[in-house]
């Protein structure tokens, strides 16, 4: 026994003083919190300074996830991972410089937040590949929601929604988030009923699917995303269209109700310039990572203790 134990503490001492291999640290929330101390940030900071936005990613996942993200783990090579209530372990960054459609088949966490979501009117202009929100790492949102169609299944609960019901996941605040819209898209509508027409009949809320043409499972997979009609959503394999005229579309289409959908932490299909307007997914992270950036932007700094604020898809 204790030549056992010798040769595995003789082990670690080689691995640690091994160039590019080091003992794992992890980094716990601490009970009760959704975000990580200053001192941890300002060690991580420290560490990875080719990582300028690193603070402010795990301040917008840990704050949008409450419970969900326990900690990180920090290994050997330099790779960082965000220790799930699962426990699987999730990569922040994996290194690599990828393409638009790499970043879409292989995410990491930061792939995930790198196009920054702006919400809001104005004359959002149009940049091709920019889908802020398109970048999903699976395993996150599995972490979540579920694993397979029968955990989503088992998370899913009865949402009204302007005079109807429809299934949305209740994990995360998810569903509570689409009632809130609902109700005020009801009285919206009591104001101007003119605007129905954008809403019903409803494209759809959960299936378990892969998006059309890929392997990637769909938002709608998790029961976080809605598809409002789809005669007033357009979908950009079913019509090509030029910046111009996507920009025109974009700006066409009634904004009080992409508000009311940004308020509650869903972003709008409508947004990317692979665009899909009947599309709205929860996605608090994006928002959230916009406050920081805007207030970073404004010469303040981006810590997590700030509140938090179809068939193609």
């Amino acid at each position: 026994m204790f030549k056992k134990t010798l040769l595995l503490l003789i082990t670690i001492c080689c691995l640690a003083s091994t160039p590019g291999v080091g003992i794992p640290e992890e980094f716990r929330l601490p009970p009760g919190k959704a975000s990580f101390p200053p001192e941890v940030l300002e060690k991580l900071g420290a560490q990875f300074p080719e990582k300028p936005s690193l603070p402010a990613d795990l301040a917008a996942l840990t704050a949008s996830y409450p419970g969900f993200c326990l900690g990180l783990e920090l290994r050997g090579d330099r790779k960082l991972y965000l220790i799930m209530k699962n426990q699987v372990k999730i990569l922040y960054d994996d290194g690599l410089v990828k393409s638009f459609d790499e970043k879409l088949n292989r995410p990491d966490l930061k792939d995930m937040l790198a196009q920054l979501y702006r919400p809001g009117r104005g004359q959002e202009p149009f940049r091709p590949d920019y889908d802020p929100g398109r970048f999903r790492v699976d395993a996150w949102f599995k972490a979540v929601y579920g694993a397979s169609a029968s955990e989503v299944g088992g998370n899913l609960v009865q949402v009204p929604f302007c005079g109807v019901r429809v299934m949305f996941n209740a994990q995360n605040g998810a569903a509570r988030a689409l009632e809130s819209v609902g109700r005020e898209l009801a009285a919206l509508l009591a104001k101007r009923p003119q605007l129905r027409q954008y809403l019903f009949p409803l494209g759809g809320t959960f299936v378990w699917r892969n998006i059309a043409g890929t392997t990637r499972l769909s938002p709608h997979s998790w029961g976080t995303a809605i598809d409002l009609n789809p005669r007033h959503g357009a979908y950009w394999r079913d019509r090509k269209k030029a910046g111009s005229e996507v920009e025109a579309m974009r700006n066409n289409y009634p904004q009080e109700i992409v508000e009311l959908f940004e308020k509650h932490g869903f972003i709008w299909g409508g947004k990317w310039s692979h665009f899909d307007l009947m599309h709205f997914e929860y996605r608090p992270e994006m928002l959230r990572k916009w406050q920081l950036s805007r207030v970073a932007g404004a010469g303040g700094l981006a810590k997590p203790s700030l509140g938090a604020a179809g068939a193609g898809k």
